[in-house]
């Protein structure tokens, strides 16, 4: 409990400390080479810690606890309850300079369980700031990198979000070339110790910026054909190999065997392919991300969407052995039941709106007619405008397969002044082009 952790004394023992420091570590080479073990060292970590005493290194393993509640056990409110305790430590250890890492490993991975989506990206936006502030470039770059996803979950302005993930990329790369925080990369020179530290940080900020890159390219692809930038071009030079797109990344994912970046372009492609109507290419990429589920939040929406895609192809395709398609979104909306159980506000405008889909899928239409009106109302009413527009689009194509034209009419149009709300100037593009 809580009260039990703040009674629990500092450890001192400085084998044990080299240990909790050594599993520390292995759990980030764990995380994306074997997430199953992880758990094992997170409890090893824990029962340490609670048989021996705290230390800076006892945070991760409760925080690594929560993840594995929720990414094996489904359990929310313990990873919620775990996470939520990984922030007390920074008063046992009186170590205020903790704070900003565990702040941001909560926003990132967790808080958004039970906490509005807003709030966590604005937390990250600041835990940035903070985490510049003490030194800590590597986590730095984590907060601004989920702070760049979040934003886009959230609907925020696709320009903001725009400006946001250059600024990152043109951070991360200044930090790998020396250009910003000089002083780091001097230290290092001067210091064996820090060295190999400084090395690995500036090689896993270029590594996870090409990520960033991909998720700024799903943005540019949603402002559409205004846009000229190419969010790889600020690679030029920097690395041993020419990455000049999203294919050439690809590529690189694959021949290294670096499945952070493999998944974050398989979740991209599978939102652009959805929102674009591209949805034999949405279905591919659902089934090529489940081969690997460690990021809550983007696992959450690979959910949504592989349920919105389900629905489609079981209407579509009703003569050709629906069964795999309704097995699959039920499977989300099973999930969607249990999150929105947690936080209404993050979860269920998705939840009704997968509720309308299958509804119309099976021909009850007075039940997918409530559902997509509550949908909408749901996402106005949590600021998710995007997804206000796309409840719209679908309630629109509902609507005219009932050959309700004029309700089908007014949502396009509620759909389109959504969109440019947001900023998605490609799907104004697209209502338009099919003459709205």
């Amino acid at each position: 409990s809580q009260q039990d952790l703040l009674k629990t004394p500092r450890l001192t023992d400085k084998r044990m400390l080299w240990t909790m420091r050594f599993m520390h570590k292995f759990m980030k080479y764990l995380f994306s080479t074997s997430v199953s073990v992880l758990p094992l060292v997170a409890c090893r970590m824990i029962r340490m810690s609670s048989e021996n005493g705290c230390s800076c290194d006892s945070a991760m393993g409760f925080h690594a606890y929560g993840w594995a509640a929720h990414n094996i056990l489904q359990d929310v409110e313990e990873a919620y309850k775990w996470g939520k305790l990984s922030l007390l430590f920074p008063e046992i250890l009186n170590s205020p300079a903790l704070l900003p890492k565990l702040t941001c490993y909560f926003h990132s991975f967790t808080s958004f369980f039970k906490e509005p989506i807003q709030a966590s990206c604005d937390a990250l936006c600041k835990t940035h700031q903070d985490l510049l502030m003490v030194g800590d470039v590597q986590e730095a770059f984590i907060a601004s990198f989920n702070h760049c996803r979040q934003m886009l979950f959230a609907g925020i302005d696709l320009d903001a979000v725009d400006k946001h993930c250059a600024s990152t990329t043109l951070e991360m790369v200044s930090v790998h070339l020396g250009v910003i925080y000089p002083n780091i990369c001097m230290t290092a020179s001067h210091n064996l110790h820090v060295a190999p530290m400084v090395t690995q940080t500036k090689f896993a900020q270029v590594h996870g910026n090409l990520s960033n890159s991909s998720h700024h390219l799903l943005i540019l692809k949603l402002i559409g054909s205004n846009s000229t930038k190419n969010p790889f071009e600020a690679f030029k030079g920097v690395l041993t190999e020419e990455i000049r797109n999203e294919d050439d990344l690809l590529q690189h994912a694959v021949s290294t065997g670096e499945s952070g970046i493999l998944q974050a372009i398989r979740f991209n492609r599978l939102f652009l392919a959805y929102w674009f109507k591209r949805y034999e290419e949405a279905a591919e990429m659902a089934a090529l991300y489940k081969t690997r589920t460690v990021m809550p939040l983007t696992d959450i929406y690979h959910a949504f969407y592989e349920g919105l895609t389900a629905f489609h192809f079981a209407r579509e395709l009703s003569k050709e052995n629906p069964k795999k398609w309704f097995q699959l979104g039920g499977k989300s909306l099973s999930c969607f039941k249990t999150w929105a159980m947690h936080s209404t506000w993050n979860w269920s405008n998705k939840l009704l709106l997968l509720e309308a889909e299958y509804y119309f899928s099976i021909g009850e239409m007075e039940k997918a007619e409530e559902k997509y009106e509550l949908a909408i109302l749901s996402a106005r009413r949590h600021r998710f405008v995007h997804e206000e527009g796309l409840a719209n689009e679908l309630s629109s194509a509902f609507h005219t397969a009932n050959s309700n034209i004029d309700k089908a009419k007014s949502c396009i149009s509620e759909a389109r002044t959504c969109y440019e709300k947001w900023g998605a100037a490609a799907l104004v593009e697209l209502i338009d082009s099919h003459g709205n």
